[in-house]
């Protein structure tokens, strides 16, 4: 299954809402009229059609391939030697966890340079904003394990003789500090670290 993002800007919506408000009330909006109703129109209205104008919606919509993405995987330099930094933005949908079809061998690709039968840890990481409990029933800390969890699988598939530790740390050991103004602060904390011997 490859994860789509899909967004439906608010214009296209403020449009088709006016535009309705405008056709039932047989004038201006609601907020334009006085409090004595809908004006009479001028004239005689003898099609209606007229003044329908169709918007098509699928203009304003994107659809995002993650595995497109995936080839820019590990382009984060880490601070560290042996240490190899995954972006799980690009990894990842929000708040999910299943990897993209591609990602297993892209990511075999980036460990080549660790040695054969080294150990290998592997971090799971968030920003600090939480997890919204109203939608859904995990934390932070467990979107890391998670997400750890899943590289793990897919390097212990590629890299069979390496040996894996995996752990997730939420927000807990931030990359950089956050600042409310720069999101890609928040983007640099959102990650998997794959750490090795050698």
């Amino acid at each position: 299954m490859q994860p789509r993002l899909r967004a439906l800007p608010a214009v296209a919506t403020s449009c088709v809402l006016a535009l309705s408000t405008t056709l039932l009330l047989g004038g201006a909006p609601a907020s334009a009229q006085g409090e004595s109703g809908p004006p009479e129109p001028e004239g005689e209205v003898t099609n209606p059609e007229d003044f329908v104008v169709e918007i098509d919606t699928e203009e304003f919509v994107s659809v995002i391939d993650l595995d497109e993405f995936v080839e820019e995987l590990g382009g984060s330099d880490a601070e560290e030697d042996n240490v190899i930094v995954l972006e799980t933005d690009i990894l990842f949908s929000p708040n999910e966890w299943e990897l993209p079809a591609n990602a297993s061998a892209r990511i075999a690709e980036i460990v080549e340079e660790v040695p054969e039968s080294a150990s290998v840890d592997v971090h799971g990481h968030t920003d600090s904003r939480p997890v919204n409990q109203e939608i859904y029933d995990f934390d932070n800390v467990e979107l890391s394990e998670n997400r750890a969890q899943a590289v793990a699988d897919a390097l212990q598939e590629e890299r069979p003789d390496l040996q894996l530790n995996v752990e997730g740390f939420g927000d807990s050991q931030p990359a950089v500090t956050e600042d409310e103004e720069d999101p890609s602060t928040f983007a640099a904390n959102r990650r998997v670290e794959i750490r090795f011997d050698g």
